[in-house]
């Protein structure tokens, strides 16, 4: 047996332990970068953009990795947030209100399916607002296009991404002092797939720019 190799902090189990030391913290940075409420939009992104590097092997150092990325992503992730959180209050309040319409209740019955699908598909856009500003560079539009385009496009992706917070949110119920750290190990777990899904995109956008130079280059 080799001493030296299991004392190596570059081996599988130093390596594994120190990512999960780093998700702890990333977890307690976003708990506290979120207090104000207001700031849970840059502090979320703050999260994804150093998720999104770590399982990839890309990540820095936790603190200036986040720190950057929350000032650097502060406005257009405030304004997403705030959106988001009125979207949904409408969506809410919208559904509260069937139940008082003059209506007969078949027709309030399809009203109720008409808004929960509405939430369905709300819950899938958002949980991509927040990856897709910490990985490109758009405009708030496009930011909203490209998560409702993503979340319909892959859906069985995304629902996939949803029953893994739905999973860490049974956790944080159990075990409601860590939820901060429940929910930075759904965001590295939910990174996995929402990288993928980064990925595929920017593929097929370099086949587009491929298929345009060759066609330039024909005339």
């Amino acid at each position: 047996m080799n001493v030296n190799g299991i004392f190596n902090p570059e081996n599988r189990f130093f390596t594994f332990m120190d990512k999960v030391m780093n998700l702890c913290l990333l977890g307690i940075f976003w708990a506290l970068f979120s207090l104000p409420i207001i700031t849970i939009g840059a502090s979320t992104t703050a999260l994804f953009q150093y998720t999104l590097k770590l399982i990839r092997n890309e990540e820095g150092y936790v603190w200036r990795s986040f720190r950057k990325s929350f000032v650097k992503n502060f406005v257009p992730a405030t304004l997403l947030w705030l959106g988001a959180v009125a979207a949904g209050l409408f969506l809410i309040l919208d559904l509260y209100c069937c139940q008082f319409l003059p209506f007969p209740e078949g027709i309030k019955w399809v009203a109720r399916v008409v808004l929960v699908s509405l939430i369905f598909v709300y819950l899938l856009t958002i949980i991509y607002l927040f990856p897709l500003t910490a990985y490109f560079r758009f405009s708030i539009k496009k930011t909203v296009g490209g998560a409702f385009v993503m979340a319909m496009g892959n859906l069985y992706v995304s629902v996939t991404i949803l029953v893994i917070y739905a999973l860490f949110g049974v956790l944080t119920w159990v075990f409601t002092e860590l939820f901060m750290i429940w929910f930075a190990f759904a965001s590295s777990l939910s990174s996995h797939f929402f990288r993928w899904v980064f990925e595929k995109y920017m593929a097929l956008d370099e086949e587009k720019a491929n298929s345009m130079e060759e066609k330039i280059e024909k005339l």
